[in-house]
């Protein structure tokens, strides 16, 4: 879990700081991140950072699967739990550069720790390596989450005339992974279920 500390002064710093760290280890500091709801049980987040030594992005695709509508208990205000609630921050060490980011769904809050250095990540208290894997999925968020399974699937080619949307490219074309997703269930809030069709689709096989 992950509270965040600092404004937007303070993350500044830490951009600044940690491009310079990262810069030097041969790493590009442009990269992108989003997390969105994309079934009935299933929010995705999306991390890539460019690495000009592998000469390829290191990705990251995380499934946090939990109860159909995890994403929204906790609202009290009538508006929809579809919207985006994740963010970043950077910093750097003695030795290594490093970024956070997290995920806040339901009332809950998941960190993703990033060693530029060592090529890994933490969530959950497990180290994985981004050499080896791209892929995650995280079962159980609401109650006790564990990590059911990794692995590596090739990400999406880059396309600057047609741009990929990467959440997408690589569910639609892992078959299990769209499995994963549940897009069988139905969510308690008709609002938000009404949805529910169109999202499985775009990421159907």
């Amino acid at each position: 879990m992950f509270a965040a500390a600092c404004g937007a002064a303070c993350v500044g710093v830490w951009m600044q700081a940690a491009a310079h760290a990262a810069g030097a280890r041969g790493f590009d500091t442009n990269g992108t991140s989003t997390s969105r709801v994309v079934s009935p049980a299933v929010v995705a987040s999306w991390v890539s950072h460019d690495d000009s030594l592998l000469r390829r992005p290191l990705t990251l695709l995380v499934l946090w699967r939990g109860t159909p509508g995890w994403f929204s208990k906790g609202r009290h205000d009538g508006a929809s739990g579809m919207a985006a609630a994740s963010g970043s921050s950077f910093g750097t060490g003695a030795s290594q550069a490093y970024a956070y980011e997290y995920v806040s769904r339901g009332g809950l809050t998941f960190t993703m720790a990033f060693d530029y250095d060592r090529r890994m990540v933490k969530i959950l208290d497990q180290q994985i390596s981004l050499a080896e894997t791209n892929v995650v999925l995280i079962d159980l968020v609401d109650s006790t989450p564990v990590i059911v399974d990794r692995r590596w699937v090739d990400p999406p080619a880059p396309s600057a005339d047609a741009p990929v949307d990467p959440i997408i490219a690589v569910i639609k074309r892992t078959p299990d992974l769209f499995g994963y997703l549940r897009c069988d269930l139905s969510l308690p809030d008709p609002r938000e279920n009404v949805l529910m069709p169109m999202l499985c689709d775009q990421v159907r096989p």
